[in-house]
């Protein structure tokens, strides 16, 4: 008997599958209860496909021996083949309390965990993997999904660059498709859909997903077609994900109603936390688009209510951190060295166009785009990653932060320097001055300062309500406003934390800024825009006016949640909405927002 069975796997070794799995067959019958041999057949049970076969077999085998930590890892794998993410779970625990390791061990093991939304425990088991074997596609697939889980899309770009589509198998291409849509490899994406459904015509998952990237793209009419005549999925994951595909072409067609209905009638399917916000927040567009303002508030009660158990499914063990936190990085005495006006290697120090969120910086983000000697980095967090490669230098301190960027060296700063343009080449090469436009951005005002003293500001501003109604309104994402947004209180505490911020700062950090309200800006953008590029030392262009046509011809995403409305004419729909809301503010919120409402000229009548 085990000769039979080391006779298999010396064939099973050097390449003779065939003949070791005869053995194989052979040993099972003539030794129904010897552990081994049972293992070894299931093995090649996985190998065909055939989960549903391999899954007794080992089962059987590791009642008779359960010290088999590869059978454990080969339950686990079949168990996921058969979406049975429980089994899988219990039986890569199980392979861990014997010793398991090795890439198959964590691979497994981390994929189900993310299958049971283990994000955390996930996300430490497929790390090691990636650090063992960096270029096998099944390990940068699953990485790459585990980080984009995190919202680390930059980081899941770098995981996956130079993957091959065409080394990979069916499944493998939906998910690597799936994952560059996720990280706007819009281009890439495109392409591996487009493949997809010539190849797998009866597979409804790559229509939903580029219907969601056209969608994206702006491209309403071709996701309605890509869309049309689909029945419906049969998983509740597949189910959700065209009603919020099908809710959202809807309502830029101009059916809010049929729109909130089918995200609606979505929400039991839509069983992840996740998922489930974005079908509330899909039914608060399209109630607001209807004017109803307290089913839109209803709506985004539970959006936001959903958004926090997403983000605290991926941070169980940890408290939830402090909303904007690093505000308390700040200048408390003026620069006790001159900043260096300098002469550096390099492009000229960009222009951070900056304002709380929401206050229009994307309309005036595609004026600047369509200037022949300005380019625009659009939300990419370049400075936030030479920030945190400064913050992780010897003696560093935020609580001092007027000691740690004043004792910065020049070698440290040209380094800086160096980092943030490193990043800013990964998404773009700019022709002409760089327009680094990210919102919060003004909350790093003492870095720019010291690293890029020749920058310029511009600083939009908005009525505080607007502001503040539109940032609740929003599914920033994770990262971006789970916790700050999540009420119309929450909203304005954050709102005149940041201002209060900037403007004490402001008293301590030399700045050039230009500021400019949006209201005005819609109200007249020949004659405040030329005021604008004055400030910039340019002259204003005819296609800076017209800037909606580039944006709704452009290949690329627009990396904002107001994606839809800057391929408008500029208009002034949005001036003044949050008077529709004023009942659901709050004496309390009114009153923390009306100083900020009076000092930027705006009044709460």
């Amino acid at each position: 008997m085990r000769d039979l069975y080391e006779q298999a796997l010396a064939l099973w070794h050097d390449g003779q599958c065939a003949q070791s799995e005869a053995l194989a067959r052979r040993l099972v019958q003539v030794a129904p209860a010897f552990a081994p041999g049972l293992a070894l057949l299931a093995t090649f049970h996985l190998q065909h496909g055939q989960a549903g076969h391999a899954r007794p077999l080992l089962e059987h085998a590791l009642r008779l021996q359960p010290d088999l930590v590869e059978a454990w890892i080969n339950l686990g794998n079949a168990c996921l083949e058969l979406d049975d993410i429980d089994a899988a779970v219990q039986a890569f625990e199980n392979a861990r309390r014997q010793g398991a390791e090795g890439v198959a061990y964590l691979l497994g093991h981390g994929l189900a965990c993310l299958g049971k939304g283990g994000f955390a425990p996930a996300r430490r088991l497929l790390v090691q993997a990636y650090a063992l074997e960096p270029e096998a596609a099944d390990v940068r697939l699953a990485y790459a999904r585990c980080l984009v889980e995190f919202e680390c899309f930059d980081d899941a770009a770098q995981v996956l660059a130079g993957l091959e589509a065409g080394h990979l198998g069916g499944q493998q291409r939906k998910a690597l498709a799936w994952l560059q849509m996720q990280c706007g490899q819009d281009e890439v994406a495109l392409a591996l859909y487009t493949g997809l459904i010539g190849q797998m015509p009866e597979d409804a998952e790559p229509r939903i997903q580029l219907a969601l990237l056209l969608e994206r793209l702006n491209r309403v009419d071709e996701a309605a077609q890509v869309l049309a005549g689909l029945p419906p999925p049969a998983s509740d994951d597949g189910r959700a994900m065209l009603a919020l595909a099908s809710a959202r072409i809807a309502r830029r067609s101009g059916q809010p109603r049929t729109a909130a209905a089918l995200a609606q009638a979505a929400l039991p399917a839509g069983a992840d936390p996740a998922m489930r916000a974005q079908l509330w927040f899909e039914m608060a567009k399209d109630h607001d688009q209807e004017g109803d303002a307290a089913a839109a508030i209803h709506a985004l009660e539970h959006a936001h209510a959903q958004a926090r158990l997403a983000f605290q499914s991926r941070w169980p063990e940890t408290a939830l951190p402090a909303v904007l936190g690093w505000l308390d990085q700040r200048r408390r005495h003026a620069p006790a060295v001159a900043v260096d006006a300098g002469k550096r290697q390099g492009p000229p120090d960009p222009v951070f166009l900056v304002g709380f969120p929401r206050s229009g910086t994307t309309l005036l983000e595609r004026m600047l785009d369509a200037h022949s000697a300005l380019d625009v980095l659009d939300e990419r967090p370049a400075l936030e990653v030479m920030i945190e490669n400064l913050r992780r230098r010897d003696g560093w301190r935020d609580a001092a932060l007027d000691a740690s960027l004043d004792g910065l060296p020049g070698a440290a700063v040209d380094q800086a320097r160096a980092d943030y343009w490193q990043q800013v080449h990964r998404h773009l090469v700019p022709q002409g001055r760089l327009v680094d436009k990210y919102p919060l951005t003004m909350t790093r005002l003492p870095y720019v300062a010291r690293l890029f003293p020749q920058a310029d500001w511009l600083l939009l501003l908005r009525h505080p309500c607007d502001c503040v109604l539109s940032c609740h309104m929003q599914a920033f994402g994770l990262n971006g406003g789970a916790l700050a947004f999540e009420s119309l209180a929450s909203t304005a505490h954050t709102y005149a934390r940041v201002m209060e911020w900037w403007h004490a700062q402001r008293e301590w950090v030399p700045a050039r800024v230009h500021v400019l309200r949006y209201e005005d800006l819609v109200q007249a953008p020949a004659q405040h825009l030329e005021a604008l590029m004055g400030f910039l030392s340019l002259p204003m262009q005819a296609a800076q006016l017209q800037s909606h046509h580039a944006a709704a011809q452009r290949s690329r995403r627009i990396n904002t949640p107001s994606y839809s409305q800057v391929i408008e004419p500029v208009n002034v729909n949005a001036v003044g909405r949050w008077k529709r809301y004023r009942a659901f503010f709050g004496d309390a919120v009114l009153a923390e927002l009306e100083p900020w409402a009076r000092r930027f000229g705006y009044t709460m009548e």
